[in-house]
């Protein structure tokens, strides 16, 4: 399948790697153009290349989702494009402190770029929807915002429930105007936040997993392409699990 998503500007956050990485380029390979976000200079700067290889334009967005100027620049850089069709919130931490020892400044940071940077961006981005006549968000959540994971930190879950809950309340909201918002919530994925666990670790959740491995980010990247086009017509506010059945709904 080619050419899905022809004609199409994608922005897609956290896009240096991991999940986000995969899915800018599984986008642009299927047609959309591109604004890739990310922390780092380098690796942002070799993933334009790369879609711009495919024939696709591509624009750096240099910065760190903490900065609350950053949505601004993004969507300037999406208007560059034409305006935005499609937006992939993929940017995010996961930090793992215990409850009785997280500092207010880690509890503060993961919820503002794991939920307040995907709300403010949306903000500005839906609008670009509209005078378009429609659009697709697809927001990078978790199991761990649908069910208690120990593993992770409270502020982690607090923040990816939250964004299920943004997600039904935009789908909502603007589903009638032609914006379609879903979210994907991924299990264990081999990224390099799953790089630092122990073996032992690893291991423990390998054990869980009813399939046996790990996902990859090129799995949840299907899942995004398939939310951002035409083939989710009738899916809107939804959270799809993608986590080997570890956990069930």
């Amino acid at each position: 399948m080619k050419d899905l998503l022809k004609g199409k500007v994608a922005v897609v956050t956290g896009a240096t790697s991991g999940i986000g990485r995969a899915s800018a380029g599984l986008l642009a390979s299927e047609g959309a153009d591109i604004v890739a976000c990310g922390r780092r200079r380098e690796a942002l700067e070799g993933l334009c290349s790369e879609i711009e290889a495919m024939g696709r334009r591509a624009i750096c967005a240099e910065g760190d989702g903490l900065d609350p100027e950053l949505p601004d620049r993004i969507a300037d850089k999406a208007s560059e494009l034409g305006g935005a069709d499609i937006l992939i919130c993929s940017a995010g931490m996961a930090l793992r402190s215990p409850s009785l020892e997280m500092s207010r400044d880690e509890w503060n940071k993961v919820l503002e770029l794991d939920l307040s940077f995907p709300m403010f961006l949306s903000q500005l981005i839906i609008p670009q929807f509209l005078d378009k006549g429609g659009g697709r968000i697809v927001y990078i959540s978790s199991t761990a915002g649908r069910s208690v994971n120990m593993g992770a930190s409270p502020s982690y879950g607090a923040a990816k429930a939250g964004l299920l809950y943004l997600t039904r309340h935009l789908a909502t909201e603007f589903g009638g105007r032609g914006i379609h918002v879903n979210a994907v919530c991924p299990g264990p994925v081999d990224t390099e936040i799953t790089s630092t666990w122990t073996p032992e670790h690893r291991a423990r959740v390998l054990s869980s997993l009813p399939m046996g491995r790990m996902g990859t980010p090129e799995d949840i990247a299907s899942i995004v392409l398939f939310l951002a086009s035409s083939m989710s017509d009738y899916i809107n506010g939804e959270a799809i699990l993608a986590n080997g059945g570890r956990f069930m709904m």
